[in-house]
């Protein structure tokens, strides 16, 4: 009986994530600009998917290169690219930071490996490059 509960905890988890994933198609969802931006960002990580459908796969796409054209001649800030579908170990310590609403998300840390900022959804350039400042 409680091996049957557990089971039906993690269908309902799972199918919940993808009911958000899938109804999130076309939002960008910019978290608040931080106090703490004004700290340098030593390091990012983009969370996407690998297996994606076609309006998610645009969105990471775009976003991917928005992040490339906002960091310009910021090359010495390391990016980190994690596939939540594939990598969820790796993925679970920045969901702890700040939840993933939808992909792709994009945290930005400081040298001491603190959240400055995150943004998620179809980000531009511009949203990026404000939470680069």
């Amino acid at each position: 009986m409680k091996k049957q509960v557990y089971k039906c905890g993690i269908i309902l988890s799972v199918l919940l994530t993808l009911v958000m994933l899938t109804a999130s198609c076309g939002q960008e969802v910019a978290a608040p600009a931080s106090q703490a931006s004004k700290t340098n960002v030593a390091r990012i990580v983009f969370v996407d998917q690998k297996q994606a459908c076609d309006c998610t796969r645009k969105r990471i796409d775009g976003s991917w290169a928005a992040l490339q054209a906002a960091l310009g001649a910021r090359k010495h800030i390391p990016v980190e690219r994690i596939h939540m579908d594939t990598d969820q170990a790796k993925v679970e310590p920045y969901e702890e930071m700040r939840a993933i609403m939808v992909l792709p998300a994009i945290y930005l840390l400081d040298g001491s490996e603190k959240l400055i900022d995150m943004v998620q959804g179809e980000v531009t350039t511009d949203s990026i490059g404000r939470a680069l400042q």
